[in-house]
């Protein structure tokens, strides 16, 4: 089964307004057409398999989550909004906690590799929307893809056709 790929980023705040850094994030599943889509395990710059997607903010409170989702899932994804659910946490010293459920907004796109690299836009929905998203995204967070395998120097060859990509802005309690 072929797999597709997928990024969400962001910052994450509390409801003030400050950064929160060392907050953990956990994709909790993404919507399409009304059913959810099979989302497959993060990896890390070798390309081991982590588990469930999760990020983990930087000091200015940013985070990068790749992921990846099934191929038979395309038609949940073309024609409807695509949405993901991510909890998100931050632990204190004392083992407490304060959490929210955020929600995102994703857009389709060719595979997130090749649309960075060649500024390819959106073949369906909003060609803006996704073109801004993808710009904001590049722009802010092109340091930190290195980290994460994201975008390697050398493109390998790929099944993966298709990219998700979206920006959530949680605001923690």
């Amino acid at each position: 089964m072929a797999a597709n790929t997928g990024i969400i980023f962001g910052t994450v705040t509390d409801t003030g307004g400050s950064a929160v850094g060392g907050a953990e994030l956990t994709l909790n599943f993404i919507l399409g057409d009304g059913s959810a889509i099979a989302t497959g395990t993060s990896a890390d710059i070798e390309g081991n398999l982590q588990g469930y997607p999760k990020a983990t903010t930087n000091k200015d409170g940013k985070f990068v989550m790749p992921f990846q989702w099934s191929g038979t899932d395309i038609g949940k994804v073309v024609d409807g909004a695509v949405t993901a659910s991510i909890y998100v946490a931050q632990w204190f010293s004392d083992n407490s906690h304060r959490y929210v459920n955020a929600r995102c907004k994703l857009f389709l796109g060719l595979d997130l590799k090749k649309l960075i690299q060649v500024g390819y836009t959106d073949p369906s929905g909003s060609a803006s929307d996704f073109v801004n998203v993808g710009k904001d995204f590049y722009a802010s967070y092109r340091e930190m893809l290195p980290a994460h395998g994201v975008f390697p120097t050398v493109m390998p060859l790929t099944t993966e056709v298709w990219g998700l990509i979206g920006k959530a802005s949680p605001k923690l309690p």
